[in-house]
């Protein structure tokens, strides 16, 4: 393959299949991690983490394997955002879930890919059974209450917020790797509460508030990839 094949794989991949208001969210939301840098230049590393994060949730929503490339950015520039606040929680999903995530979704996600009828690559979507459900809340009410005792014992802010976020973190980008759908669920409420933990720092409350609206269409578009998956 030639290097120009490359460059029209890319392009497709980055800037194929998007619709205008998809394009105009982009836009609004990148101004806003910029302009809240300008009005409060408190971390750069905040400012990139932001964009990075927003731009990876965004391509996630559409079902692009590309997601991974800005969720590596993101990871590692949060984890130093994280640290900076002492959220232990945070850093901590930061360095044993986000980051080892991005390659492994990535290969898995690349097993499972399929074409719309536009010719543009997307992720073939699963659906979790009652059964997977009663698990997955079982699982994360038990471990929640285990590591917020532990966020605590070791000093770290916020110990009940911490805790919980990086719980549901885990298992939502669980569920994204593994494709399935109800992970936007998950992350409608991670981003609720990440909004609460990241009110004093403009960059990040603007990041979570972005991620919150674009978890609800990512869910509703997801709903579309499970049915053209025909699951």
């Amino acid at each position: 393959m030639t290097l120009n094949n490359y460059w029209q794989l890319a392009r497709k991949e980055f800037f194929g299949g998007w619709k205008p208001l998809e394009v105009a969210w982009i836009v609004v939301f990148v101004g806003a991690q910029i302009w809240a840098y300008v009005q409060e230049p408190d971390s750069i590393l905040a400012m990139i983490s932001g964009i990075a994060g927003l731009l990876c949730v965004i391509f996630v929503s559409k079902g692009k394997i590309s997601n991974y490339f800005f969720g590596l950015i993101f990871a590692y520039t949060y984890f130093y955002v994280a640290w900076g606040a002492n959220y232990i929680g945070e850093m901590n999903s930061t360095l044993y879930v986000y980051i080892p995530a991005q390659f492994i979704g990535y290969f898995l996600w690349k097993a499972n890919m399929q074409n719309d009828n536009k010719g543009n690559e997307t992720v073939k979507v699963k659906a979790l059974t009652w059964r997977g459900w009663l698990i997955l809340l079982v699982s994360m009410t038990i471990c929640s209450l285990l590591f917020i005792e532990a966020v605590s014992m070791a000093g770290g802010g916020k110990p009940a917020l911490d805790g919980t976020t990086t719980i549901i973190t885990f298992s939502a980008q669980l569920l994204m790797i593994l494709r399935y759908r109800e992970q936007w669920l998950l992350w409608i409420s991670l981003n609720i509460l990440s909004i609460v933990l990241w009110a004093e720092t403009p960059a990040m409350y603007i990041m979570f508030t972005g991620y919150l609206v674009n978890s609800i269409y990512g869910y509703y578009n997801w709903l579309k990839l499970s049915q053209s998956a025909k699951i």
